[in-house]
């Protein structure tokens, strides 16, 4: 059993005490938990439930709070009490509006359709977001899940020998390395501007958490390109092996969405992407990152 895996199950079953006024409890093995009882209004919050929450997203990796915790409107508000709310927006993900730093992610358009890939929110940039969160606007009757996974369990789910290997390498992340810019950017001159903006950065493929400690894969079918150091042929196998780690049942959680419902993650250690299951159905969400 993996430390990730111990400390999920060596978790209390339930968190709750008069003065938070609502529960933690776990939501799948290999990550999250849910928050039931949670009314936000506006402001700030109480340190206590703060800082309940901020161990729990750091212990669980994704928190998800029940339609009626938060609205379209003040979810951004809440998420103050994490850091730094930062809008990431562009040509077919706007602004919610101009009083807000949240944007449209409406995947019933297909020019959205690589949100079904697996990916770390940003991570062809030097520094990510350490948060994302997704607020339920539209959701479809059924179909359009989402799936979160746990790099921290990936990681430590591999032979020691080959984790340690794979320490010792380094992989080479781009924005368009599966047509992200190419589809947002039509316009000519923009799109090489974007892309002279955004070169290819380069990161360790195991990176340590600055708060937990703990180690965690940091490759992506979205963004990553190759292995910096060995063969095509090395490359493309090893991200083959890394990818399919990422993809594991065991490390993974299915949600079901509901209007109104919020999820916020650690964009540091879960990954997520998509199902595209849902037909002509509505599938609308607001964002909001949080450094």
């Amino acid at each position: 059993m993996s430390v990730a895996e111990a400390e999920l199950l060596e978790s209390p079953p339930a968190l709750s005490d008069s003065a938070l006024g609502f529960t933690i409890t776990p939501w799948q093995p290999a990550v999250g938990s849910v928050v039931k009882g949670l009314r936000y209004s506006g402001g700030k919050l109480p340190e206590a439930s703060r800082a309940a929450l901020k161990q729990a997203l750091l212990t669980h990796g994704l928190l998800s709070f029940e339609p009626g915790t938060v609205t379209g409107q003040n979810f951004t508000e809440f998420l103050e009490a994490f850091g730094e709310v930062v809008l990431y927006s562009g040509p077919q993900t706007p602004a919610v509006s101009a009083e807000t730093q949240a944007n449209i992610v409406d995947s019933t358009d297909k020019r959205v359709a690589r949100n079904y890939i697996w990916h770390i929110d940003q991570a062809f940039r030097p520094n990510p977001p350490n948060y994302t969160a997704l607020f339920g606007k539209a959701v479809p009757e059924f179909g359009g899940d989402t799936l979160f996974s746990n790099a921290v369990l990936a990681y430590e789910r591999l032979d020691p020998l080959f984790a340690a290997y794979l320490e010792t390498l380094t992989a080479a992340h781009y924005w368009d390395a599966t047509g992200h810019m190419s589809d947002r950017f039509l316009d000519k001159q923009e799109y090489a501007r974007q892309r002279a903006l955004n070169a290819p950065i380069e990161t360790s493929i195991v990176r340590v958490h600055p708060e937990t400690g703990q180690k965690q894969l940091f490759v992506n079918e979205s963004y990553t390109t190759y292995i910096k150091g060995v063969s095509r042929t090395v490359s493309q196998s090893l991200l083959t092996i890394l990818f399919e780690a990422i993809k594991s049942p065991e490390v993974q959680g299915r949600f079901s969405w509901t209007p109104g419902t919020l999820v916020l993650w650690d964009n540091r250690t879960v990954q997520h992407r998509g199902i595209g299951d849902f037909a002509k159905q509505a599938r609308v969400f607001y964002r909001a990152c949080v450094n």
